[in-house]
């Protein structure tokens, strides 16, 4: 063996021999404080292959988080940059996808305008996100768990806003993420991040509602009913086939190969045809997704919502896209966020755009993507089926953008112009731009999502049918303010003129009890709708 062999086997020998016997120091000292963890560790797949506590916790070069720990220089975040040390693939995917972005999306829950504040490491102040009650306090336990908070680092190393794993997480050590949202500490179980429960930690409730629409769904029950008996861990390769499991879940389809040639990926966003979270939805290319050019509704779905709807000719032939851009809203909420992420040898080399979210496999055509998707309904479908079944919830989508633009051209944006909901706002937005809100964001992603993930009962039900409710809701405001607006500008001009105002515009008589008729119907319907 020559002198430079020699020296390199020493030399790993040397780091392996230190790591193992810091290795043993920790759990000689966690068994007695956190044994959780500990039995975590002995039954992960990290031990089997060798890896020790500093292999993960001795952070990287210049990471801010670094702090003397019994002897041993570590950190408490283990971030997508060390664990890319090992998985560069899986890191390489995950930053191709949406998901790397999601903390972008929080941003004006996250940024304080007013009152800042830190005391036992939690940011408290002002936001300008009126859904948090413009409350920091209330988003860090609520939007930035999931979509990820600023992990920041205090005086004397304390870690601000710590803990969070949400999946976007900005990390001191300027990257961003965090593969414990799916693979929890310290197992990182596959079979968990395989499994619905998973990702139905984050994508639930009524603005993203997959997990209650999967459990509704013929997916779903034969997941309840056999689960327990499918090999989840992939058997002797790991990767999912066919003979391992008889239902997908979220992972099956969106990140498995699943006995094709597509391979794993972290992607999520590689196999999705269309955006199903916008106010309207439009096919995942750049050119949407960075708003250069419209998205035309079909024409014969178009026309035939102008006449229900008594609308002009051409009112609903084309859709916005391009919105919500996670860059933009980064710029205007987090501007020093956006600086330390952004820009040259930063997490994002540039970022201006929805379309610079992505990359890789995600930027292949929407048709490309749905025939990745169909792959893996090919495993246990016919193509005629799976085609079929994916082709209905296409024309929804059509459906909905005609539906829901019709709402806003004849409801919404009326109101809007002539401002006739200034006097009922809380929290600076009325029930108008509260019903709005639900038209697109709850009762419209409910509709388009139910219709790709066989959901029947949420497409329509809790989709569809509460789409429509809003809309008339949204009619009855428009009637009913312009009806108020109309005996104020009354009761203005009398006044002008020095003459008397009308009987219908005097006292209780005029505007107050005209508002209070008009109003108490709609009172009633969103308390019957709250509760």
């Amino acid at each position: 063996m020559g002198r430079a062999k020699s020296i390199l086997l020493l030399a790993s020998l040397s780091i392996l021999w230190g790591t193992v016997y810091a290795t043993q120091e920790c759990i000689d000292c966690h068994e007695k404080y956190t044994p959780g963890i500990v039995a975590d560790w002995q039954h992960s797949t990290m031990t089997e292959a060798g890896v020790g506590c500093l292999d993960c916790h001795e952070g990287t070069e210049g990471d801010p988080s670094l702090r003397e720990h019994n002897g041993f220089q570590i950190t408490p975040l283990v971030t997508p940059k060390k664990c890319g040390e090992c998985h560069p693939d899986e890191l390489r995917q995950f930053r191709e996808s949406l998901h790397d972005e999601a903390g972008l999306f929080s941003l004006s829950a996250y940024g304080v305008v007013e009152g800042e504040a830190v005391e036992d490491g939690v940011t408290s102040g002002q936001t300008k996100n009126y859904k948090t009650h413009f409350s920091r306090e209330s988003a860090e336990g609520g939007c930035l768990d999931c979509h990820g908070t600023v992990i920041m680092v205090g005086e004397g190393g304390e870690l601000i806003n710590w803990p969070n794993n949400g999946i976007g997480r900005f990390n001191p050590d300027g990257s961003v993420g965090s593969c414990a949202a799916c693979h929890p500490r310290h197992r990182f179980s596959v079979e968990m991040a395989r499994k619905p429960e998973t990702c139905g930690q984050c994508h639930l409730g009524p603005d993203h509602p997959q997990r209650e629409i999967y459990e509704e769904s013929m997916h779903g029950n034969i997941f309840a009913s056999y689960g327990e008996e499918m090999d989840w861990s992939g058997g002797e390769d790991g990767q999912l086939d066919p003979e391992d499991i008889q239902a997908p879940t979220c992972a099956v389809c969106h990140m498995s190969g699943l006995g094709t040639s597509l391979g794993t990926t972290h992607d999520v966003s590689s196999r999705l045809k269309w955006e199903l979270e916008p106010a309207f939805s439009w096919p995942t290319e750049p050119k949407y997704w960075s708003g250069e050019e419209k998205y035309p509704i079909d024409p014969e779905i178009a026309a035939r919502y102008e006449e229900l709807h008594d609308l002009p000719p051409g009112s609903l032939a084309e859709v916005t896209t391009g919105a919500p851009n996670p860059f933009g809203t980064a710029k205007t909420f987090a501007p020093e966020v956006y600086e330390a992420y952004v820009g040259d040898g930063k997490w994002w080399s540039k970022g201006e755009t929805r379309a610079d979210a992505f990359g890789g496999d995600s930027l292949k055509s929407p048709e490309e993507k749905r025939k990745a998707m169909l792959k893996i309904c090919g495993q246990c479908h016919s193509t005629a089926w799976a085609k079929g079944d994916l082709n209905k919830a296409d024309k929804v989508i059509h459906v909905y953008n005609a539906v829901a633009l019709a709402i806003k051209k004849k409801y919404y944006d009326p109101i809007k112009e002539k401002n006739l909901d200034e006097n009922i706002k809380f929290n600076g937005k009325s029930e108008v731009d509260n019903l709005w809100h639900e038209v697109w964001h709850h009762e419209g992603r409910i509709w388009r999502m139910g219709g790709f993930m066989q959901g029947q009962d949420w497409q329509h039900w809790e989709g569809a049918y509460e789409v429509a409710d809003d809309g008339s809701h949204l009619a009855d405001w428009y009637r009913k303010l312009s009806a108020i607006k109309d005996v104020e500008e009354l009761k203005s001009q009398g006044a002008a003129g020095g003459g008397e105002a009308p009987p219908a515009a005097k006292g209780i008589c005029g505007p107050t009890l005209v508002s209070l008729l008009v109003l108490l119907p709609l009172v009633g319907y969103r308390l019957r709708k709250r509760g």
